[in-house]
C-alpha cells in the first residue's frame, strides 16, 4: 500500500508540474496598434517608458538621420507626451548619448534623474550611466562592475531601483544561444557575478530582451525556444520563493501580442500601457502599443490546483514515517564535470523539491574502483555549487564522508559507475 501511495503521489506531482502553476494567470490585452508617431521606414526596437509615463526611449536603426547615417550604429530616440497625453515626434538630438556605435537606453532611475545606457563610450564594454544636472545630461560614465561582459550579442535591463541588472548573453554555462542572467547589487554596492536563471527560463534557443516588473516578481522576455506563433514570442514567468533561479513555467502572452514573425522588447508602464517591437507588418520592426486589460485563470489552473492539493495530502500521509528517495549522479572516471544528462536529472529533482518540503539532501560520493580522494571532493563541491545556484537551501545539504568507499550492498540500486548518491530525506 505504501509503494502504491508513493507512486500516486509522484505521478500527481509530475502531472501538476506539467500544467500551469497555481499562481499562473493568463493576461488579456487590447488589440495592439502601431505607434505611428514613432515608426518610420527604418527599424524601431527597445521601447522603454519612464516611471512617470511621460518619456519614451527607443532605438532606431538603418535611418538616414542617425549619427553617421543609415549604415552606422543604432541611435537613441526619445519622445515626450504633451499636455493631452499624446506622444510627440521623436528626436535623436540628445547630446552626448549618440555616436557611431550602437546606442540604447537599458534603464531609467525611478525619479528620472539617471538613465542607464549600453556602454558605447568607454571602450564599448559593460554599461554606462548619465545624470541630469541643472536640466542637462552629463556625458555618459562607465558603471564600475568587478565583472564586465563584452560579448558579440549582449543585452541589459536595469531595474528602476538600481539593484537588479538582467543580462542576455551566451555564457559558458548557457543552455544554447543567448540565455538570461541576473546580477544583484549588495549592501556594499557590489554587483554579483551574473547568475544563470536556470533551465525553466533558458532553452537551447535564444532568450533576449528581459524586462522586470516593478515588484521584481514577473519577468517578461522573448524566446524562440519555448514554442509559440513565430520566430520569437514574448513570454512571462513568475519568480518563486524570492529566488533568482526558481521560476514558473513561462506563459506565452498570446496571439494579440505575438505574431508569426519576430516579437520582442516588451515593456509595461505603471498605467498598464504595453509597448513592444514587432516586424509583423514588414521586414523591419516597428513599435506597437497595447493595454493590459486584466487577468484570468488559465484553462488548466483549477485542475492543477486540485491535483496539487491531492498530491500534497498524500505526501503528508507518507511523511508519517521516515521516507527517502535516492538518485544517482554519475561522472566519467577521474572527472568532476557534471554531465548534461546528469544536469537534466538534477533539474528534474530540483523542480520536484520546489513543490514540497523535505528534511535534507545527503550527498555520498562512491566509486566502482578506487579513485583519488581529491576527485571525490571536487565532485561534491561541483554538485553543492550547482544545487545552491538552483535555489536549494545550503543548510539542507549534508555531505556523508565516504573515504573513497567502494560501492556496497546498499548501492546495488545504481549502475557500476563513479558518482554521487543524492538521498532526499523527508
Amino acid at each position: 500500500m505504501m509503494n502504491k501511495l508513493k507512486n500516486i503521489a509522484l505521478a500527481l506531482i509530475v502531472l501538476s508540474l506539467s500544467l500551469e502553476p497555481v499562481h499562473a494567470q493568463v493576461m488579456e490585452f487590447a488589440e495592439p496598434a502601431p505607434l505611428s508617431i514613432l515608426n518610420s521606414e527604418a527599424e524601431e526596437l527597445s521601447p522603454l517608458v519612464s516611471a512617470d509615463g511621460k518619456t519614451l526611449y527607443f532605438v532606431r536603426g538603418f535611418h538616414k538621420d542617425n549619427v553617421g547615417g543609415e549604415l552606422a550604429g543604432m541611435d537613441i530616440w526619445v519622445s515626450q507626451k504633451d499636455s493631452l497625453g499624446k506622444w510627440q515626434k521623436p528626436t535623436n538630438d540628445i547630446r552626448r548619448w549618440n555616436n557611431y556605435e550602437n546606442n540604447a537606453v537599458i534603464g531609467v532611475r525611478e525619479d528620472n534623474s539617471v538613465v542607464y545606457l549600453l556602454n558605447s563610450y568607454n571602450r564599448g564594454k559593460g554599461i554606462a550611466f548619465t545624470k541630469q544636472i541643472n536640466g542637462k545630461w552629463i556625458s555618459p560614465e562607465l558603471l564600475p562592475l568587478k565583472w564586465q561582459e563584452n560579448k558579440e550579442f549582449v543585452g541589459y535591463y536595469m531595474h528602476p531601483d538600481f539593484n537588479v541588472l538582467l543580462i542576455s548573453m551566451k555564457g559558458d554555462d548557457s543552455e544554447g544561444m543567448e540565455d538570461l542572467y541576473v546580477s544583484v547589487k549588495d549592501s556594499l554596492w557590489n554587483w554579483s557575478t551574473p547568475i544563470h536563471l536556470g533551465p525553466t527560463v533558458n532553452t537551447e534557443g535564444f532568450e533576449i530582451s528581459p524586462f522586470l516588473s516593478q515588484d521584481k516578481k514577473r519577468l517578461y522576455f522573448a524566446s524562440n525556444g519555448h514554442g509559440g506563433f513565430g520566430g520569437a514570442d514574448i513570454f512571462v514567468t513568475q519568480r518563486l520563493y524570492d529566488n533568482w533561479t526558481v521560476w514558473s513555467k513561462p506563459i506565452n502572452l498570446g496571439e494579440k501580442i505575438n505574431s508569426d514573425k519576430f516579437d520582442a522588447y516588451f515593456s509595461i508602464g505603471r498605467d498598464s500601457t504595453v509597448y513592444f517591437s514587432s516586424n509583423r507588418s514588414g521586414e523591419l520592426s516597428n513599435i506597437y502599443v497595447s493595454e493590459l486589460k486584466g487577468l484570468k485563470k488559465g484553462e488548466n489552473q483549477e485542475y492543477a490546483e486540485q491535483l496539487i492539493a491531492e498530491a500534497r495530502q498524500l505526501l503528508e500521509e507518507l511523511r508519517g514515517e521516515d521516507q527517502s528517495r535516492e538518485y544517482f549522479i554519475d561522472f566519467f572516471p577521474e572527472s568532476a564535470e557534471i554531465q548534461s544528462s546528469s544536469k537534466q536529472k538534477l533539474n528534474d529533482l530540483i523542480k520536484f523539491l520546489n513543490y514540497q518540503s523535505y528534511k535534507e539532501l545527503i550527498l555520498l560520493s562512491v566509486a566502482y574502483e578506487p579513485e583519488d580522494l581529491g576527485i571525490h571532493k571536487k565532485r561534491l563541491d561541483e554538485l553543492v555549487k550547482y544545487l545552491k545556484l538552483s535555489g536549494i537551501n545550503s543548510s539542507k545539504i549534508k555531505i556523508k564522508e565516504s573515504n573513497n568507499m567502494k560501492r556496497g550492498a546498499e548501492e546495488k540500486l545504481f549502475e557500476e559507475k563513479d558518482g554521487i548518491v543524492v538521498i532526499v530525506s523527508y
